[in-house]
This record gives structure tokens, C-alpha cells and sequence, in this order.
């Protein structure tokens, strides 16, 4: 029996998911949360690897889903004019690193696709399904997306756009530039 000067300490859930840490979802102008992930080659690359070099597109997919390799395919066709634009595609699973190789191995993709065993950064991105991520060359997010195989030709070309946009900037201000034609 408890004593009469005792105090039970009842905690409801909604209290105590009040006390725990609340991610926000990730929206343009966002910094894009840091990273440290393994390629199926034994590389290790993060977002900080392109800083001040290169613009990233981030595509997080299922390596079980026969539709994110339809996504993957279309990725590795736009690749060359992604390249064009400055930019770097990495493509994050959380899939088991052999499943991963298979799909590379398969596919002969000209991009890294990276490990997220853990899922570790699915949830610091704040994703549950396939998305697409664009960063400029300082980390902030540019344009974000939920994709599917009906919207992915939608996706990518805001994506190719945004990446259009990023190149054509003044580094110092931010002011688009025009092309130089010649």
C-alpha cells in the first residue's frame, strides 16, 4: 500500500508526445539535414562532398518496388542534362546493400546510389515513399516532391527547371542571369 504523502506520476500520450522532439517536414528554402552514407562500392559520400561545386537531386526510393525502378530508369535517361545543369543525382534506399547492388548491377546507372540501412535519413528528410529533393550548391532546398510513376515526368522536368534556374543565378545576389547566346 502506498504511503499517504506518495504521488503517482501519470503521464498521458499526449503528453508525452508533447515532450518528444517534432520534425518538421522539409520545404523550400530549408537547409538540407546532413548525411554520411555508404555506396555499394564502399564509398562514403554526403551532401557536404559537392558544397560550393555542384547542385544535388536527391531521389529516395523503395529498391523493392518495380515502379522506383521505372523512376530510377527515367532518372538515368534525363542524366546527361542533369549533369549539364551542375548537378549530381543520389539516389537513397533503405533496401538491404546486396539488393542494392543487384539494382545497379542491372541497371548500369551512372549515379551513386547510396544505403539508408537504418532509415536514418528517410527520417531526417521526413520521407514515407518515393521523393525528390533538389539543393543548390549550399545545401538549401530548392524544390521538393513526392513522386510516383504517374508524376515523375511532372517531377522532373520542375526539377530539370529548378536546375535551369540554379545555374543561371548570380552567386553573389541570387539575380537570374541571362544566357549569353552567341
Amino acid at each position: 500500500m502506498k504511503a499517504e504523502n506518495e504521488q503517482t506520476d501519470y503521464i498521458t500520450i499526449e503528453e508525452e508526445a508533447m515532450e518528444q522532439e517534432v520534425r518538421t517536414k522539409l520545404e523550400i528554402g530549408h537547409i538540407t539535414p546532413e548525411f554520411n552514407l555508404r555506396t555499394v562500392d564502399g564509398r562514403t559520400i554526403q551532401p557536404t562532398d559537392y558544397k560550393q561545386r555542384k547542385n544535388l537531386l536527391l531521389f529516395f526510393f523503395d529498391v523493392r518496388s518495380s515502379d522506383d525502378w521505372e523512376m530510377l530508369a527515367e532518372l538515368k535517361q534525363r542524366y546527361d542534362k542533369i549533369a549539364e545543369n551542375n548537378a549530381e543525382v543520389l539516389a537513397i534506399s533503405a533496401g538491404p546493400l546486396e539488393e542494392l547492388q543487384d539494382c545497379v548491377d542491372s541497371m548500369d546507372l551512372p549515379f551513386p546510389i547510396l544505403c539508408d540501412c537504418d532509415r536514418e535519413t528517410a527520417c531526417k528528410y521526413c520521407v514515407v515513399g518515393p521523393a525528390i529533393f533538389v539543393a543548390d550548391k549550399y545545401g538549401e532546398l530548392k524544390y521538393v516532391s513526392d513522386v510516383s510513376t504517374y508524376t515523375i515526368d511532372d517531377v522532373l522536368n520542375r526539377a530539370m527547371s529548378v536546375l535551369e534556374l540554379e545555374e543561371m543565378e548570380c552567386p553573389e545576389c541570387g539575380v537570374s542571369t541571362w544566357p549569353k547566346y552567341k
